[in-house]
C-alpha cells in the first residue's frame, strides 16, 4: 500500500513539475504524414504557447512544421523533446524574443525558418546548439541588432536569409569561419558594406542579393564596388543602387566611376549635398499638354547589373525624381563663403540648384531637435537632417522657412509629428521622413503641403492610415509606404491626388480593396507590392481584376501567394479566378457580351473561351437570423389566431347561454302574468294557457 501511494506522488509531482509528455503524433495532437519518404509533423496554427510538454517522434528523423502558433517567446530546452527534428518552421508566431539555449538538442536540424515574425535582435548564443545549421531564414522581423558572435559557432551555415528587416549595420567579424555562400541582406538600412572584417570573410560567395538599401555612395563603398567586381562572373549580384548623396540617386554603384563615389581621388570638390531639381528645374505637375506638364512617358523596366545579376522587379532608379548636378563656375568660393555667413555652426553650407539657393546639410551631427539650429537658417531651399537623433517634430520648428524646397528627416527617431508642422510649407516639393518610427498618419499632419510632389515614408512602423490622409497633398506624384507594419488602406485613401508612382511592398497586406482605394489611382504608372502575404481565395478577385484592366504600360511588381498552400508563390495574376474561388463563379453559356471599360465582370485571361458571373448570393450570417426571424414570426402569428378562434367560441357559448336564459325567464313572466291576469275570470281558458306556458318552458330548458 505504501508502495502504491509512493508512485502516485511521484506521477503527482511529474505532472505538477511538466514532466509528463505528450507524443504529438501517437495522441493525434499534430498531423503526421509521409511525404516523398520524409515523415512531416504538421502542428501548424494548434495555438501552441508553448511545446515543453509535448514530444515527436522517438523512431525516426521527422520535419517539425509549428508556423501559425502563438509561442511568442522561446526558453531554455523548449525543443528538448523534438531530437530527432531535422527542420524547424517556426514561421509567423508573432515570436519576439529568443531566450539563449532554446535550440539545445537540435542537433540535427538543418534548416531553420523563423521569417515573418517580430525578433528585434540576435544575441551572442541566440542559435546555441544548432550544430548542424545549413540554412537560416529570418527575413521580415524587426531584427536591429546582430551580435558579432551570434553565427561564430555555425561552422556549416552556407545560406543566410536576412531580407526585409531593419539592420542599419554588420558587425565586424560577423562571418568568421561561417562558410557563407548564399547572403540575402534586401531591404534593411544598410548604406555600407566595408571590405575589413565583413567582406572579406565570405570569399566562397555565390549570391548576395543587396537592392533596396539606402546606399551611401561616398568613398566608403569604393571597396564594395571593387570586391563586387571581382566576384566570379557566374555569381548572382544583386544591384546597388544610390541613394545619397542627392546627386547620385539613383545611380548604379556598378555604373558609377570610383572618383564620382569618392572626389577625392582626384582632388574634387565635395558634392555631399548636391541639389535635387528646383521648380526651374523639373518642370511641375500642370495640364497634360502644357509647356510645363511632365512626361508622360512611363519609366523603363529595371535592368541587370554588368554580371548578369537576378535583380528584383523594381529597382529604385525607377522610382527617384531625377537630380541634377550642382552647377559650378569660377564663383563658386565666393558663393560659398556668401552661404557659410548665415550657416548654423553644427552644418555645412553652399548655394544649390540654378537659383542658386541656400542648402543647409546637417546630416549626421548628433543633433536632438530642430530647435538647435542657430542662427536659423530660414533662408534655405535644402535642409538635409538625416541621421540625426531627432525623437520629435514639433509645429513651431519650421517657422519662418518659407523658401524650403526639400526638408529631409530621414533616418532619425522620429515618433512624433505634430499636427500643422508644414502649414507654412507651401514650397516644399520633397520631404523624406523614412527611417524612423512614426505608427499613425492623419491629414493634420500634412496641411499645407500644397505643392509637394515627392514623399518618402518608408522603413517605419506604420499600422495605421486615416481616411483622407493624404488629401492636403494634391500634387503629390511619388509615395513610398513600403516596410511599414500595414495590413489594410482605409476608403479614400488616395481621393484627391493623382499619384504616377507607389510603393507599397513589403507590408502585411493579404488583399486590397478596388472601390474607393485602387479605383483612385486613375493615373498610376509603376505600383509596386511585392513582399506581401497574398491570401489567394474569394476576396482577392475584385483586386486580381483590376491588375488586369491595367494599361501595358503600367508597372507592376511580381504578385505572388502566400496562402492557401496550394497557390504558395504563385503569382496569382496567372492563376484562374475559379480556381482561387471555387462556387463563387457559375459557368454560363458563351455568348456576344459587351462589358464596359470599368466592369468588374472582367473576364479571366485563363478561362477566355467561359465567361463567369457572380451569383445572387446571401451571406448566412445574414440569411440565418433572417430565416429564424420568419420562422418565430410565423409561430406567434398561429398561436395568436388560435388563441383568438377559441376565446371567440368561449364567447359565442356564453352568449348563447345568456340568450336561452333570458329566452327562459322571459317566457316565465309572460305566463305568470296570463295566469293571473285570466286565472280568476276564466278558468278553462286559464288552464288552457298554463299548459302552452309549461310546454314551451320545457322545450327552452331542454335547448
Amino acid at each position: 500500500m505504501l508502495l502504491w501511494v509512493v508512485l502516485l506522488n511521484a506521477a503527482a509531482l511529474c505532472v505538477a513539475n511538466g514532466n509528463v509528455t505528450r507524443d504529438v503524433c501517437q495522441e493525434r495532437i499534430c498531423q503526421c504524414a509521409e511525404v516523398e519518404g520524409d515523415v512531416h509533423v504538421g502542428c501548424e496554427k494548434r495555438s501552441f504557447t508553448t511545446l515543453r510538454h509535448l514530444s515527436g517522434p522517438s523512431s525516426h528523423f521527422y520535419h517539425l512544421l509549428l508556423h501559425g502558433n502563438s509561442l511568442s517567446r522561446l526558453f531554455p530546452n523548449e525543443f528538448a523533446n523534438f531530437y530527432n527534428a531535422v527542420s524547424l518552421h517556426l514561421e509567423n508566431n508573432g515570436l519576439h524574443d529568443i531566450v539563449p539555449g532554446a535550440f539545445l538538442g537540435l542537433q540535427l536540424v538543418k534548416r531553420l525558418h523563423i521569417n515573418n515574425n517580430k525578433i528585434r535582435s540576435f544575441r551572442k548564443s541566440t542559435f546555441l546548439g544548432l550544430d548542424d545549421l545549413e540554412y537560416l531564414q529570418a527575413d521580415f522581423n524587426l531584427l536591429r541588432e546582430v551580435d558579432p558572435a551570434v553565427f561564430r559557432d555555425l561552422n556549416k551555415l552556407e545560406v543566410l536569409i536576412l531580407n526585409d528587416n531593419l539592420i542599419s549595420a554588420l558587425p565586424a567579424d560577423v562571418f568568421r569561419h561561417v562558410p557563407v555562400t548564399h547572403l540575402d541582406l534586401r531591404g534593411n538600412r544598410i548604406k555600407t558594406l566595408p571590405y575589413e572584417g565583413i567582406l572579406e570573410q565570405i570569399p566562397g560567395i555565390v549570391e548576395v542579393l543587396l537592392e533596396d538599401n539606402p546606399w551611401d555612395c561616398n568613398c566608403q563603398l569604393v571597396a564594395l564596388k571593387e570586391w563586387l567586381e571581382n566576384i566570379p562572373p557566374n555569381a548572382l549580384i544583386g544591384r546597388v543602387v544610390c541613394e545619397a548623396p542627392t546627386g547620385l540617386q539613383g545611380a548604379d554603384l556598378n555604373e558609377t566611376a570610383e572618383v564620382e563615389l569618392c572626389p577625392s581621388l582626384r582632388g574634387g570638390a565635395d558634392t555631399s549635398l548636391a541639389a535635387p531639381p528646383t521648380r526651374d528645374q523639373t518642370p511641375s505637375p500642370l495640364a497634360p499638354g502644357s509647356a510645363d506638364a511632365p512626361d508622360p512617358t512611363p519609366p523603363t523596366a529595371p535592368t541587370s547589373g554588368s554580371h548578369g545579376a537576378k535583380s528584383r522587379s523594381k529597382s529604385r532608379e525607377n522610382w527617384q525624381l531625377k537630380t541634377k548636378p550642382t552647377p559650378t563656375g569660377a564663383d563658386h568660393d565666393r558663393e560659398s563663403a556668401v552661404a557659410n555667413a548665415t550657416c548654423p555652426p553644427p552644418c555645412s553650407c553652399k548655394l544649390v540648384g540654378s537659383r542658386r539657393g541656400l542648402g543647409v546639410n546637417c546630416e549626421g551631427r548628433k543633433m536632438e531637435s530642430l530647435a538647435n539650429l542657430k542662427p536659423r537658417p530660414l533662408a534655405a531651399h535644402e535642409l538635409n537632417l538625416r541621421e540625426n537623433n531627432i525623437h520629435a517634430v514639433k509645429k513651431n520648428h519650421l517657422l519662418g522657412y518659407t523658401s524650403l524646397n526639400l526638408l529631409d528627416l530621414g533616418g532619425n527617431n522620429i515618433k512624433v509629428m505634430d499636427n500643422g508642422t508644414f502649414h507654412n510649407q507651401s514650397e516644399l516639393r520633397w520631404l523624406y521622413v523614412d527611417k524612423n518610427y512614426l505608427d499613425t498618419l492623419l491629414a493634420e499632419m500634412f496641411l499645407g503641403l500644397v505643392n509637394l510632389e515627392y514623399l518618402s515614408l518608408e522603413y517605419n512602423d506604420i499600422q495605421l492610415i486615416v481616411a483622407g490622409a493624404f488629401t492636403p497633398m494634391p500634387n503629390l506624384r511619388v509615395l513610398f509606404l513600403n516596410n511599414n507594419l500595414l495590413k489594410s488602406l482605409p476608403a479614400d485613401a488616395f481621393l484627391g491626388i493623382s499619384l504616377s508612382k507607389i510603393s507599397l511592398h513589403n507590408n502585411y497586406f493579404s488583399t486590397l480593396p478596388v472601390p474607393g482605394v485602387l479605383e483612385q489611382l486613375n493615373s498610376i504608372i509603376q505600383i509596386d507590392l511585392h513582399g506581401n502575404p497574398w491570401d489567394c481565395s474569394c476576396n482577392i478577385v475584385p483586386f486580381k481584376q483590376w491588375t488586369e484592366r491595367l494599361g501595358a504600360d503600367v508597372i507592376v511588381s511580381d504578385l505572388k501567394c502566400e496562402s492557401p498552400e496550394e497557390f504558395w508563390k504563385r503569382d496569382f495574376r496567372y492563376v484562374r479566378n475559379d480556381l482561387m474561388c471555387s462556387g463563387l463563379y457559375q459557368r454560363i453559356p458563351p455568348g456576344p457580351t459587351s462589358l464596359s471599360k470599368n466592369s468588374t465582370l472582367a473576364l479571366d485571361s485563363g478561362t477566355r473561351s467561359n465567361s463567369y458571373v457572380e451569383p445572387n448570393r446571401v451571406s448566412i450570417s445574414v440569411l440565418v437570423p433572417g430565416l429564424l426571424l420568419v420562422f418565430v414570426t410565423s409561430a406567434f402569428t398561429v398561436v395568436g389566431m388560435l388563441v383568438f378562434i377559441l376565446r371567440n367560441r368561449k364567447r359565442s357559448k356564453r352568449r348563447d347561454g345568456n340568450s336561452s336564459a333570458s329566452e327562459i325567464n322571459s317566457l316565465q313572466t309572460v305566463c305568470d302574468s296570463s295566469y293571473w291576469h285570466s286565472g280568476h275570470y276564466n278558468a278553462d281558458a286559464g288552464a288552457h294557457r298554463g299548459f302552452d306556458c309549461t310546454t314551451q318552458l320545457s322545450a327552452a330548458n331542454d335547448a
